[in-house]
């Protein structure tokens, strides 16, 4: 995920659910019951950790949207990809704190931190939804 795609996300999610405004769904519906969790697994998260500073480093959560414009960020295998369209997600990044504040990690540090041949991009969407992808 870029910075860009990030913040057509965020502005999704600040359009809507931080106003209170209902997303729309596949069908062109308003969502009537939000998202309940998000499931990211450990090997995702232990990799964005794996990019901070031992010390200082942690994980910092962007709140986001998925609409007609960022529902792409979905991996293209997801099972039902578009009944994630008005739902809320989180976003989330490799980040130290420093004096200037909660930095996320840039492509450029994250290399310095990583080998290239194990390098990924410190920012991350994708994690499975509830609803449409709830426990039985």
């Amino acid at each position: 995920m870029t910075k860009e795609q990030l913040e057509a996300f965020r502005k999704a999610y600040a359009n809507s659910v931080q106003k209170c405004i209902k997303g729309i769904d596949k069908n062109g519906r308003e969502i009537e019951k939000q998202s309940d969790w998000v499931f990211f697994d450990r090997e995702l998260l232990q990799s964005l950790l794996d990019m901070t500073d031992p010390k200082t480093g942690g994980l910092k959560m962007y709140f986001g949207q998925y609409d007609k414009n960022t529902v792409n960020l979905l991996p293209e295998g997801l099972p039902k990809r578009e009944d994630y369209l008005g739902r809320m997600s989180l976003a989330i990044a490799a980040a130290n704190k420093t004096e200037k504040g909660i930095i996320d990690v840039e492509s450029s540090t994250a290399k310095d931190l990583k080998s290239a041949t194990d390098l990924e991009e410190p920012l991350k969407n994708g994690g499975q939804l509830c609803p449409p992808e709830c426990n039985p």
